[in-house]
Order: structure tokens, then sequence, then C-alpha cells
């Protein structure tokens, strides 16, 4: 609703840090910090079962394996101790492989949902940056003009009016 020149005025102070806008926004991205340097404790606790895990069912494979070999020498084993009607090497084995499983996908839905959060904060953090980069460069300038505009038309109103 302004008249020609001041439209144009306005244009002109929306475009007038055209130049700059490229850089500045490269800048802002780029210092942008997007919290995702460091690994969140679930991870190393995560990453420390896992071995665990790993432990458990390779003792439990070495187990079954000396007690595969002493049968095959023909020599006599060592008492197994059992857990209940499982023994306790092919306990520790598949105990190992299938909490080994679990544990992944444990791993992997939580890493989904942590990356979903971190993916929203970054996005909130980069959309700030821009939006500040823009109200400077842009909003600003044009607020400036749109504020001389009504000073202007204020002045113009009171020369009017006679005071």
């Amino acid at each position: 609703g302004l008249p020609e020149p001041w439209a144009a005025a306005v244009r002109r102070a929306a475009r007038s840090h055209a130049g700059d806008l490229e850089d500045a926004l490269d800048r802002a991205v780029a210092t942008t910090s997007l919290g995702a340097s460091r690994r969140p404790l679930w991870w190393r606790v995560a990453g420390a079962a896992q071995w665990l895990v790993l432990a458990t069912a390779v003792a439990g494979a070495l187990w079954l394996l000396g007690l595969a070999v002493l049968d095959y020498l023909h020599l006599p084993g060592p008492p197994v101790p059992t857990a209940g009607e499982l023994p306790w090497p092919t306990l520790l084995l598949l105990g190992g492989l299938l909490l080994g499983v679990v544990l992944a996908l444990l791993s992997r839905a939580a890493a989904w949902l942590g990356g979903r959060r971190r993916a929203r904060k970054a996005a909130r953090a980069l959309r700030a940056s821009v939006e500040r980069v823009g109200r400077e460069l842009v909003l600003e300038p044009v607020a400036e003009e749109l504020a001389r505009h009504r000073r202007f038309t204020e002045a113009l109103a009171r020369v009017r009016a006679g005071t």
C-alpha cells in the first residue's frame, strides 16, 4: 500500500546487503555450534556391554571347543556345571549371542532416537543463525525504511494540520 517511490525504496533497502548475504549465511552456518562433537554416555556404556557380551560368548565357545577336543582325543573331560539342564559353556555361548543381538537392537533404537533429537537441535540452531542474518541484512533495513516512511507521513500530517 505504499506509493511507488516508497515501495521502490523499501525494495532497495531489502536488497541493500545482497552482496553480503551469501557470505554472511556461509559464516552463520559454518560457525553454528551443532552440539554433535561428543558421544553420549550411554554410547560408552553400550560399547562396554557389547565387549562384555562378546567375551562371554567367546568364553563359552572356547570352553565348548576345549570339551570337544578332549572328547575327540578320548581324554576324560572335567565335570561341566549346569544351570538346570543346560551346561554352562552352552549357556555362555547362546546367552552371549542372544544378549549381543538384543543389545545391538537396543543400541540401534537409542542411536536413532538420539540422532533425531540431535538433528532437531541442529536444525533449530541453524534456523536461528539464518534468521539472525536475514533479520540483520534484510528485515532491519526494510523496517528502517518503513519507519522513515511513517515519520514522513506523520510529519506531513502535522504540517497539513498546521501544528
